[in-house]
């Protein structure tokens, strides 16, 4: 009930919106509104054949068995361009592109079969010198469509950006949001009642229901569909949720049929026969005759559904539950709805908003509420034999809570294992790193090691120890910067290739203010450093290219060397270091790639983008 309430009061919101309660400031009035057909090949607006025509326009009307495409021509005077304006559009049917002052401002994907499916977006732009300009502008857009699928460009509006937006917000709130969220409850519902149906196949009007909500889906695609995929062309789409129309009207009927408890074996095999003749019709009709038999089945659903909730009435005027009458006054409402969307199809009421998919929700809602009532009336019955289990439960639930605490023991020693891996790594990446880069040093110099050289030497080991700590802790500030993370392992490692004559590029760009948290910028630290510590180990490189650049909303690291290269499998499983770098890549959600030749060696890190915080 409380779910069918939400339903109800978002619906009349909807209207609401959708009619524009509330005090708005004038728009700018546009001095000229044109159209003028063209050949669909072109790009340009024809020369002549302009015709004054109104908005929300329908060429169908003007030209009716025109299929091609229409330029419209708005204009208007500025008389500050410095002025923040805004032009929003409800629609344009099927596809199109817009043009202000000869500059694109818009274009769809598609503007030829297969055509892209924007004919229920809304679309809103800011605009501002140059495109905008003192005087006359002129707004030209582009629309392809068929005559049958009621082809022409919906309201136009320019103004203060303020009101575009708020009027913008209540149609993309109406178009967009609401049948989102409705096909989203659509589907839960359709699964959760075929999920029933799977375990009690004797509850037949389960079945029924959910073929139902599964059928009302793929129609409501229609109305959120941004793209042609899967078909080839615009009659496909159009063929396919008339076929789901079909389904749904029958289906419901079926459902009806058994929910009542009523057998009809000739209307029954009446229903199938004539849902199965329209199938085939509908995939057999040809292009020119698509539209007449649209009109013709989609009445005949119509028709059906009508029927069907008035079968409903007749069986359940007299009786005295309240869930009958509640489903009475919805069934009322989605008609009348159906009524509407039944009048736009045909051309005769000029509107481009199906309320259909946002009214049926209610009924399909408190029907939900209905069937569930019907299970916990079911399910109450089972629950008597409840109390005579109730002592197995008990040992059963005693049971499951020692087995539960024996597996918080093993996550607990599993963390710990890992905890301790992970301090083996950082051990080894970078107080290992540092020994054998400081060794390598010592064995390539020459003469002995002064007194500050050995005590740089110790300082970087300290300093390695006291970042596995502060890191280990969450001791060590969170909020600071990657590039300051870098900045001594950078010196320290361009240091260490000048000393064995390496040619060290670094290319930090981008980085700015990127930061991640503490342990994230150890572990990408780690992968550097583990990283040229393999180069000047064993590829007997004379130059190493190190890149930490952004890339799609993360990071991209990657490490190059001239040397002579490796088999990276041979050397995946020979050593703790592949591991380790494995294991970091692995918890900063990114990608290790590994590629070595007798030319050298690569290592790519991608580094998945950070996930919002959701706390």
């Amino acid at each position: 009930m409380a779910i069918c309430l939400r339903q109800l009061a978002l619906l009349i919101a909807a209207l609401l919106l959708h009619t524009g309660v509330g005090a708005a400031s004038p728009l700018t009035p546009f001095t000229g509104i044109e159209a003028a057909r063209s050949d669909p090949g072109a790009e340009t607006p024809p020369v002549s054949g302009w015709r004054p025509v109104m908005l929300p326009d329908d060429w169908s009307t003007r030209w009716p068995d025109f299929e091609g495409v229409v330029w419209y021509r708005l204009s208007w005077n500025q008389h500050d361009a410095g002025r923040p304006t805004a032009l929003m559009l409800d629609y344009w049917t099927l596809a199109g592109a817009a043009y202000l002052n000869g500059s694109p401002i818009a274009r769809d994907a598609h503007l030829s079969e297969p055509m892209s499916r924007s004919w229920n977006m809304p679309r809103r732009w800011l605009l501002s010198p140059p495109l905008l300009r003192e005087g006359r502008n002129v707004l030209l857009i582009r629309v392809s469509g068929y005559a049958i699928y009621q082809p022409g460009l919906g309201p136009v509006a320019l103004g203060d950006p303020a009101t575009i937006q708020a009027r913008y917000d209540r149609t993309h709130w109406l178009r967009r949001v609401l049948p989102t969220f409705n096909l989203g409850i659509t589907i839960a519902l359709a699964t959760f009642f075929f999920a029933i149906w799977l375990m009690r196949r004797r509850e037949a009007a389960y079945g029924w229901y959910s073929l139902a909500l599964f059928a009302w889906t793929a129609y409501s695609l229609n109305l959120v569909a941004t793209t042609p995929w899967p078909f080839a062309t615009t009659d496909g789409w159009s063929r396919t949720t008339l076929i789901a129309l079909l389904l749904f009207t029958a289906s419901y009927c079926m459902f009806v049929i058994r929910f009542l408890e009523r057998r009809f074996p000739r209307v029954e095999a009446l229903l199938g026969a004539g849902f199965l003749a329209s199938l085939i019709l509908m995939v057999a009709v040809p292009h020119d005759q698509l539209g007449p038999t649209r009109l013709i089945l989609s009445g005949a659903a119509s028709a059906l559904y009508f029927g069907t909730i008035s079968l409903f009435f007749v069986s359940t005027w007299r009786s005295p539950r309240i869930d009958h009458w509640m489903l009475n006054i919805t069934n009322a409402l989605t008609l009348a709805a159906a009524a509407h969307d039944q009048l736009v199809f045909a051309g005769i009421w000029h509107d481009n908003t199906y309320y259909a998919p946002i009214t049926s929700q209610i009924l399909i809602v408190c029907m939900a509420i209905v069937l569930a009532w019907k299970f916990v009336s079911a399910m109450t019955r089972v629950e008597q034999f409840n109390d005579k289990l109730s002592e197995k439960v008990e040992a059963a639930r005693e049971e499951l809570a020692v087995v539960l605490n024996h597996q918080h023991e093993l996550r607990l020693a599993s963390s710990r294992m890992a905890e301790r891996m992970r301090l083996a790594h950082n051990l080894h990446d970078g107080m290992g790193a540092t020994l054998v880069n400081n060794i390598a040093a010592l064995e390539h110099g020459t003469g002995d090691v002064s007194r500050g050289r050995f005590l740089s030497m110790l300082k970087e080991l300290r300093d390695e120890l006291r970042l596995v700590i502060d890191t280990s802790t969450g001791t060590y500030p969170a909020d600071r910067p990657l590039a300051e993370w870098l900045a001594p392992l950078r010196a320290r490692l361009t240091l260490l290739c000048e000393n064995r004559n390496i040619l060290c590029r670094w290319q930090l760009d981008g980085l700015g203010d990127h930061s991640l948290s503490a342990e994230q910028s150890l572990d990408l630290m780690r992968v550097v450093q583990e990283g040229v510590t393999n180069a000047l180990k064993h590829s007997g490189a004379h130059e190493i290219d190190i890149a930490l650049l952004p890339q799609g909303g993360g990071l991209r690291l990657t490490i190059r060397d001239d040397g002579h290269g490796f088999d990276p499998e041979e050397m995946r499983d020979s050593g703790i270091g592949l591991q380790s770098m494995a294991s970091r890549a692995s918890r900063l959600g990114g990608s290790l790639d590994l590629r070595s030749t007798d030319e050298g060696t690569m290592l790519v890190f991608d580094i998945a983008p950070a996930r919002p915080d959701k706390s």
